[in-house]
């Protein structure tokens, strides 16, 4: 048996904005078969058991989803089978989420039954203290984030003044053409779904891109981080719709509502912006294209403004590290609060768990 691809993202992130959450589009409530909300604290097993029945179902040949946690590269916060119409999602904090469709549609799954309550409280006084240290160490990152930001949309200002946007609107209208022909409309627009591809982690930059655009022609925007290719994606990202392709938008962690890529199964392709923060490994790849944004700016007013950009560049990515420091703190924390719970747990109990959402979770097929 062939096994299923893993395709891997992040459906929330930590920005400038606070951590942001996508997570309403991890499935689309409207054809989901099941969606299985986990509760439970630190160190519960969430993320081994969705990572397990994740594995095990790509070993049956089903493709999963891992949606990844940006607090934790290691752990996962969901798992999708399109196929089968099935998420498992971590529902606690800061990503809380609850049944909208209780029983139709998703049920909660309490891990709260495994552990041993008493055990638990007498922590109580540990778990208060170490709780209080985890938000902190957020709430100075997100400080810290907010900083760089700024400096980075000075970066941007800078950039958007050079454009020439008459050569922008030619270009836009050329790689339109060129991915979606010059056809009418579809009478039933494409579907969109919102994630992140990259995030802001306890290790730095983390990104999945190769993952995602993996047997894909890749169209590269290579940009200089600060020269916005906002306005060539929000465009192919409507037309795709408009001509009712299924399209995946990808968001910038630093600027969460501004699209960074889009890919288009359907198509097989995907267009990304390709910068010293993300790109794809094989760049010299036949199958792909890649474009200079630069060629749309003007190179005397980028000079002019160097000094200005290159200490923007410094003192965002030195604030940016001050943040993923702050991050770093913050699951270390997080890996001491862990071991209160876990001493706590019904791990056998949680097995048994696994084995019947694995069950129910095949009987969709």
């Amino acid at each position: 048996m062939v096994e299923g691809i893993i395709r891997h993202m992040f459906p929330g992130g930590n920005t400038p904005l606070g951590f942001f959450s996508y997570y309403k589009y991890i499935i689309d409530y409207a054809t989901a078969n099941r969606l299985f909300i986990l509760k439970g604290g630190p160190g519960t097993g969430k993320s081994t058991l969705m990572k397990r029945i994740g594995l095990d179902l790509a070993k049956q040949g089903y493709d999963v989803e891992f949606m990844h946690c940006s607090s934790d590269n290691n752990s996962l916060d969901g798992i999708v089978v399109p196929k089968l119409l099935v998420a498992i999602i971590d529902g606690t904090a800061p990503h809380i989420v609850d049944p909208a469709y209780p029983g139709a549609v998703d049920e909660i799954i309490n891990l709260g039954e495994f552990w041993h309550e008493e055990g638990v409280i007498e922590e109580r006084e540990e778990i208060f203290e170490i709780s209080g240290k985890i938000k902190s160490c957020f709430e100075r990152a997100y400080r810290y984030l907010r900083a760089a930001a700024e400096l980075k949309a000075d970066t941007e200002k800078i950039f958007e003044y050079s454009l020439d946007k008459g050569k922008e609107a030619v270009f836009i209208h050329e790689l339109k053409t060129e991915l979606f022909g010059s056809g009418a409309p579809s009478k039933t627009p494409g579907k969109q779904r919102l994630l992140f591809a990259s995030a802001i982690t306890p290790k730095g930059h983390s990104e999945f891109l190769d993952n995602l655009c993996i047997n894909h022609k890749v169209i590269r925007l290579s940009a200089p981080a600060g020269s916005s290719t906002k306005n060539i994606l929000e465009s192919l990202k409507d037309d795709a719709l408009s001509k009712g392709f299924y399209t995946e938008t990808y968001f910038c962690p630093m600027s969460p509502n501004r699209i960074e890529h889009i890919v288009i199964p359907e198509l097989k392709v995907s267009v990304i912006t390709a910068n010293e923060y993300h790109d794809i490994s094989d760049i010299n790849n036949e199958n792909n294209k890649t474009y200079f944004m630069n060629e749309f700016c003007s190179s005397e007013i980028i000079s002019d403004f160097k000094r200005q950009l290159d200490f923007n560049s410094l003192y965002a990515d030195t604030i940016i590290q001050k943040a993923v420091e702050s991050i770093a703190m913050a699951k270390s924390y997080h890996d001491d609060l862990e071991k209160y719970y876990i001493k706590n747990m019904d791990f056998n109990g949680i097995s048994l768990l696994r084995e019947n959402l694995m069950n129910r979770i095949l009987a969709y097929a």
